[in-house]
Formats: structure tokens, C-alpha cells, sequence
């Protein structure tokens, strides 16, 4: 059977009104209605609003470290004090770069990567990606134009032109750091270059990255920005214009003051019960394997589940696609207990190791914060490119103090989780064939040190 429901733009019964919703009157109903719609609303833009602020602090803020349609290059890996996102990867040198497309084309230009493991991927308002990448294009040096939907222009030979969806977009490029060379990736990251792009004039209110977490009203005036320099999907249309009754997608920019007590405080409780939804569906993200891992899903490719992607980037903003990065995370031990520092130490074991065509491997987060754990050692992930050993079984052990192995990743005391990133990943491990081991915990564990 097909999926329900049927086409009615060809069906003059079926009407398409213009006015606006109702408001109940009453206003103990009208901030029940307010609260509901507040809620969905949160939801459905929180990819864009975290996205927007990054962009915001990046960029827009006086002082900003960057400017629109250039590169903005991290030198050194993620460690503790990153604060741009949750949960970054430590394995490659971050690159990002914020461009607004007009109607011209952007020019972005690639070196040779060789054999080394790259991704630009490009991410639109809503947190879509597609990746131009040794997957999809290949490492050779390339020339590549990002141009709007309905561009209709020519392109040279020597060009792939590469159709984005928002006005705004952002380009999160990662370049795999092997045995610490960091000068070849800086010389690698100095050679990418962007071209084009509309003017950034006024993009709208400045806004802080931890503002839109706290403060319902950073977080409604980013959203309004994000309306109105992207639009929204057609096919979304009945899902946002709801919104209207929240102050939104009207003819001026959105304004708290000119909502009425009932709705703002209506509003604000729907923000904060909304952020408390988001944080504990954290351990949620993906769908479980059975043995204490998630694997995440339609990273990048949510379609219109609209928490599933809230959930996603509430985590960490700039979850590549499957295809091209597939991950795993777990709170928990063999036994469904949290994994906790206290209770260890606790081992992970790969009797094979992850098939993969470039890299994996495990980085390790504070619970509560998704932020890297500072450790003596400075060390946040193990993997295949920094583990002891001939490439064979991988084991790792996690303690909060040195237990004298090999692979030790150390934890924090309270409570911690892991993600496993598979980069350029098995056919079998896309499929759904191969799945992580379940971590183990306390004397038991101990005793195989």
C-alpha cells in the first residue's frame, strides 16, 4: 500500500485560505494553543537557529574571528575549551566557512588530497548536507560551482556544478590529521578557496551560540531571521505557517514586545519545556542495536522528522550523511547501567575492527555538557590511525586513571558517553551487518587488565 493521502491542487472543493488563524479569546486557552504551537515550533527550528548563531558568532558579531565566503581554519584539533559545537570529532582539522548565495555562481577550489581523507560538506539552513568528498567527486584538485535551485546558467568543462537550497549555507571542511603532520593539512587548508557569493549586508540580529539555548527570545529572533534570508520547503508549508499566530512570517522582523502577556508567557514556558525535551532525548539518538549502542540515522538527510533532526543537532551540529561518515554512540554498559568513571574501569573490544575504507574511531564526552574530557595525557579518542597494535582486534580500556594499558582513553569520573565514527565506512557497516561490541564494566573488566 502506498502512503496515505492524496494531491489537492486539482481539487476545486478543497480551499486555500489566506486568513489568518484563529487566537482563542480566553486566555488561559489561548496560551494552551500558544504553548502547543511553541513547542512544534522550537522543534522544527532548532537545526537552523543553532546552525544561525554559530554563523552569528562566527561572522556577524563585531570583532568576529571570520567573514562571510572565507575560510575560517582551526589549526589544531577539538580539545576541552572547543566550544563551537557538541561533540566534535578530533580526528581531522576543522574548516568552516558561512556563504550566501545569490544569483551567481560560488566558486570553491580543491587541492589534491592524495590518499589523505577529506570532506567539504555542505550543509544548507536546515541542516541537510550533501558532501563533495573523494566518495563523490574524488580527490583530485577540482574546481566546483555552488549555485541556487533554479540556476540555469553554463558552466565550463572543468567545472561540477554543485545545486544548494538555502541562500544561506555553510561549508564544513575536514581534513584527517595523520601522525600529527599538522603543517601539510595547514598547507592543504590555505589552498581551498571560495570565489562569489551575494554581498552579506544585514543578515539579521546578532545572536550567541549559548543566547539561543537560554533565552526564548534569541532563540524567536534567530528563527525570524532564518525566514527570512531562506524560506522555508514548499512541501513544509502547512507544518510552518501555524507559526504565524507565534509572530512569525509577517511583513517586519519579529518584535516579543508586540506580543500579547497570554502568548509570551506562553512561549517562554514552551521554550524551556522544549529544551528539557531535547536534553533527555539525547541517549535516544538513532535506533538501538542491542548491544548498548545507537546507530545514528538520516544524519544530515532527516526529511520532515522534525525531532529526530532537533535531537541530532541538539547533540552536535554538522552530522555528516551515512554514506559518508556512519556513527554509533552509547551511554550505557553491557548491563544497561550509565556509563560512569566511578564504576570503572570499563573496556571496549573490537574482534574485528570496523571495516572501513579510510578511518575510525572513538571519542569520548562528558554526559552532561557533550563537551571533551581535559585529561592529563590530552588524549580524546582512540582509533585506528593512534591504537597499539598491528591493526588486528582492537581493545580499549576506559578508566578515569591510568590502568597501565596500552590503549588507555581516559574518562571522566561522573558520567560519560561514546561515539564511534566510521569514515568512508564498509558496504557491511552501511548495511547494517556489522555492529560495534558492547562495552564492559567493573571487576569484570578490571581482571583482563
Amino acid at each position: 500500500m502506498g502512503p496515505l493521502g492524496y494531491d489537492t491542487n486539482d481539487l476545486p472543493q478543497v480551499g486555500r485560505s489566506a486568513s489568518d488563524d484563529v487566537l482563542p479569546a480566553e486566555q488561559g486557552s489561548r496560551a494552551s494553543w500558544i504553548e502547543a504551537l511553541g513547542m512544534q515550533a522550537t522543534i522544527y527550528a532548532t537545526p537552523a537557529v543553532l546552525q544561525y548563531a554559530q554563523m552569528s558568532e562566527q561572522v556577524l558579531h563585531p570583532g568576529a574571528p571570520g567573514r562571510m565566503a572565507s575560510f575560517l581554519h582551526e589549526r589544531s584539533p577539538a580539545g576541552p575549551e572547543f566550544h563551537a559545537f557538541r561533540a566534535p570529532n578530533v580526528d581531522t582539522l576543522y574548516s568552516n566557512a558561512w556563504v550566501h548565495v545569490g544569483a551567481e555562481p560560488v566558486e570553491l577550489r580543491l587541492p589534491a588530497f592524495g590518499k589523505r581523507y577529506f570532506t567539504v560538506q555542505v550543509v544548507d539552513a536546515y541542516s541537510n548536507s550533501i558532501n563533495i568528498s573523494a566518495r563523490t567527486f574524488g580527490a583530485a584538485a577540482a574546481r566546483y560551482w555552488l549555485v541556487p535551485p533554479d540556476w540555469s546558467g553554463e558552466a565550463p568543462d572543468d567545472v561540477t556544478v554543485v545545486r544548494v537550497a538555502t541562500a544561506i549555507i555553510w561549508l564544513l571542511l575536514r581534513i584527517q590529521v595523520l601522525d600529527g603532520d599538522l603543517d601539510v593539512v595547514h598547507e592543504l587548508q590555505d589552498q581551498v578557496t571560495l570565489a562569489g557569493g551575494a554581498p552579506g549586508g544585514d543578515l539579521g540580529p546578532v545572536v550567541g551560540a549559548d543566547e539561543v539555548e537560554e533565552d526564548w527570545r534569541a532563540f524567536y529572533r534567530a528563527f525570524d531571521a532564518v525566514l527570512r534570508l531562506n524560506a522555508f520547503p514548499r512541501d513544509e508549508w502547512v507544518h510552518v505557517r501555524q507559526f504565524r499566530a507565534l509572530g512569525l512570517l509577517g511583513p517586519t522582523p519579529w518584535d516579543p514586545a508586540a506580543l500579547d502577556p497570554a502568548t509570551a508567557g506562553a512561549l517562554e514556558r514552551s521554550f524551556a519545556t522544549a529544551q528539557t525535551l531535547l536534553r533527555s532525548s539525547r541517549p535516544q539518538l538513532g535506533v538501538a542495536t542491542g548491544t548498548g549502542w545507537t546507530r545514528v540515522l538520516d544524519k544530515g538527510a532527516h526529511g520532515h522528522n522534525f525531532l529526530a533532526r532537533a535531537v541530532m543537532n541538539h547533540v552536535g551540529l554538522g552530522a555528516n550523511v551515512a554514506e559518508e561518515n556512519t556513527s554509533f554512540n552509547t551511554h550505557v554498559d553491557s548491563t544497561g547501567q550509565k556509563l560512569a568513571g566511578r564504576d570503572g574501569p570499563h573496556v571496549l573490544e573490537f574482534a574485528a575492527q570496523p571495516p572501513h575504507t579510510a578511518f575510525w574511531s572513538v571519542t569520548l564526552y562528558h554526559a552532561e555538557t557533550g563537551r571533551l574530557h581535559a585529561n592529563p595525557v590530552h588524549r580524546h579518542a582512540l582509533g585506528s590511525a593512534a591504537l597499539v597494535g598491528d591493526g588486528g582486534p582492537a581493545r580499549l580500556v576506559l578508566s578515569h586513571a591510568d590502568p597501565g594499558a596500552a590503549n588507555w582513553l581516559p574518562c571522566p569520573e561522573g558520567e560519560f558517553y561514546l561515539i564511534l565514527r566510521i569514515y568512508s565506512p564498509g558496504q557491511e557497516v552501511v548495511a547494517g551487518s556489522w555492529l560495534p561490541a558492547p562495552v564492559r564494566r567493573g571487576a569484570g573488566a578490571a581482571d583482563d587488565l
